[in-house]
């Protein structure tokens, strides 16, 4: 997984935005977070790229932080890098469970039975 934090257009209420590529999710992704509430929590004003391969181009991901940031012209290209630097790691035992998982929770969220 890669993540980069993304510089912010100069009067945008939030604090930070990161974007990145996430191996596991075959996904591109992208967040702007707002400042630490009263209680220490991070709002997520933009949290895109959290289901399997939903932002599958780098420009998925920028597109969702060009309101919010600067972006700069070599960005696309490093987000391409991040991802075919991982393109031979597999899966462990704990990523495939957790797909698993994913996979029970969407069979039930679609209405069918879970296989065993």
């Amino acid at each position: 997984m890669s993540r980069h934090k993304v510089p912010l257009r100069d009067g945008i209420a939030a604090a930070s935005a990161y974007v990145g590529w996430d191996r596991p999710l075959q996904t591109y992704f992208a967040q702007v977070l707002s400042a630490p509430d009263e209680d220490g929590e991070e709002i997520e004003l933009v949290w895109v790229g959290t289901a399997f391969g939903e932002l599958p181009r780098a420009v998925d991901a920028i597109r969702a932080l060009e309101p919010y940031c600067h972006i700069e012209a070599s960005l696309a290209a490093q987000l391409e890098i991040d991802r075919m630097a991982c393109l031979a790691t597999r899966d462990g035992p704990n990523q495939l469970e957790a797909k698993a998982f994913m996979a029970r929770l969407n069979q039930i969220k679609d209405g069918s039975e879970p296989e065993a």
